[in-house]
């Protein structure tokens, strides 16, 4: 009896020792790979389940622009391809970008015509391929059966994380929303995943890009620096890698990344490696190639040290 006791307590000993290092994988824009090379987005997708076990894979992230024209043709390919974490059991979360609705022509990469503000939340196709009850760690949407904006949540160890996807540019009405999903949640450490964000040099974008009814400035001001759990931003749209670090109003570390490469080697088949050691407080951000099996250059791979996380009072 006493063994079976010491055996089981070692145990969840090493589960959460185990649960204090772990990775999160972000993909970039993907929408040159769905488009023109299937072998870059298939080798992520080997990478992620053939690693779930060893880096500890709690969740996956996608920054948007998951396809380079909203049709059918495109849509079948992304949604293929992330059948294969659904079978693996592997939990993800996606935002969505300009590419992912009627706001760009089904094919070419070109504007649609008419109001890309109204267009740009034209997302029957998306949302008919990844219909809600494909995002199992998914726990609420702004809108019923839409997931353009919706929040996820993953445990590890005894840390909670919720991760919220705002669409391009968003509405007032939406920036409003997270607010009161960050507030209900405030043990959790939040990730907050917006395809349009952080430019090249590293800057918040003040503006809309010609999409959308705000600017990343706009969800800075209103949310992401008003929150103590707030922990990063993950954003693409833009080319290629950048790195900012805010304070929020509660003297809180906000870490903010851009990932986008879809205009160089067809997109290369990069991921953002975020690997995570809560127990020495660090957070490693490679991005890695498992296609070309390399990684990029040191001024892309940013090293966090002094990191915390919110723990939930027992």
């Amino acid at each position: 009896m006493r063994k079976n006791l010491l055996t089981a307590c070692l145990l969840m000993l090493s589960m959460t020792t185990f649960a204090q290092k772990f990775t999160i994988p972000v993909f970039p824009d993907s929408q040159s790979e769905i488009d023109s090379n299937m072998g870059m987005f298939n080798s992520q997708l080997d990478w992620i389940i053939q690693n779930q076990k060893k880096e500890n894979i709690p969740m996956v992230l996608h920054v948007g622009d998951i396809v380079n024209f909203d049709n059918l043709t495109h849509w079948d390919k992304a949604s293929q391809g992330f059948a294969r974490l659904d079978s693996a059991h592997i939990d993800y979360a996606i935002t969505l970008g300009n590419h992912d609705n009627e706001a760009v022509q089904e094919y070419n990469g070109s504007a649609a015509p008419g109001d890309t503000h109204a267009n740009v939340r034209k997302t029957s196709k998306f949302n008919s391929y990844f219909p809600t009850y494909r995002f199992r760690a998914q726990r609420g949407t702004y809108e019923p059966g839409k997931s353009d904006n919706a929040y996820y949540t993953f445990r590890t160890g005894n840390t909670y994380w919720l991760v919220v996807t705002l669409e391009f540019c968003p509405r007032p009405e939406m920036v409003e929303w997270a607010n009161k999903i960050v507030k209900k949640y405030h043990e959790h450490n939040v990730i907050i995943l917006t395809h349009y964000y952080l430019n090249g040099k590293g800057e918040i974008v003040k503006n809309n890009a010609g999409y959308g009814d705000s600017s990343p400035q706009y969800i800075f001001d209103n949310l992401v620096k008003l929150h103590p759990n707030i922990k990063f931003v993950i954003s693409g749209h833009v080319g290629f890698s950048s790195f900012k670090v805010d304070e929020g109003v509660n003297h809180n570390k906000i870490y903010q990344m851009l990932q986008n490469y879809q205009n160089v080697e067809y997109g290369g088949g990069y991921l953002r490696l975020m690997r995570f050691d809560l127990d020495k407080g660090t957070v490693d951000c490679e991005l890695y190639s498992p296609y070309f099996k390399k990684s990029k250059p040191e001024n892309t791979h940013y090293k966090i040290e002094g990191f915390t996380t919110i723990k939930p009072k027992l």
